[in-house]
């Protein structure tokens, strides 16, 4: 779990917590189909937030879970809305220990065409190394003038290799997960 505050000002500020990896059990039908949902092998991300942003804000997000190598791994990565601030809500989770990363994550994309792979590095240490490859985008868009906000999210394959705080380098093969860009006037 990775829990940050950010604090612009006084007044505004964001509160958010990542939890990573969360094995799920379960069934979703879907007509007359049923998916089985097994804590062996499926996982989920749990994203909360609450705060009073600022005016304008964007950011990129990414997130994964999966099984690699036999170990649970988890994966958050953020950047923009916290730039400045000394702060990320960046963090690698391996079999339940948290490896928070501190320096910031590079999100080298397309904006003209999300669909194409992204890279995602940290920006000082080799920690994180990797490509996503998206399959799907969803968009999303609400214009009320002086309120807007636009977010594409991206589901696809993580490939690369991260590493723990103890030197571990875990490479990722086909890990499924998301990455959303988001532009927003509140």
């Amino acid at each position: 779990m990775i829990n940050v505050v950010i604090p612009w000002s006084e007044k505004v500020f964001q509160f958010t917590s990542k939890h990573e990896g969360l094995p799920v059990s379960g069934q979703l039908k879907i007509g007359d189909t049923i998916y089985n949902f097994n804590p062996e092998n499926t996982f989920a991300c749990l994203d909360f937030g609450r705060g009073v942003w600022p005016y304008s804000v964007n950011w990129n997000w990414a997130t994964a879970s999966g099984i690699s190598n036999g170990k649970r791994i988890g994966l958050n990565f953020g950047a923009k809305w916290t730039d400045g601030t000394g702060m990320t809500e960046n963090g690698i989770v391996v079999d339940g220990k948290l490896t928070k990363l501190s320096e910031d994550i590079i999100f080298d994309y397309d904006g003209s065409d999300l669909k194409k792979p992204w890279i995602l590095k940290s920006a000082i240490t080799n920690r994180v190394e990797l490509k996503f490859v998206p399959f799907y985008e969803r968009i999303a868009k609400s214009n009320l003038i002086i309120l807007k906000s636009e977010v594409h999210q991206m589901i696809g394959h993580f490939f690369g290799r991260i590493e723990t705080e103890t030197g571990e380098s875990i490479i990722l093969e086909s890990m499924l997960g998301s990455i959303e860009e988001h532009f927003g006037k509140w």
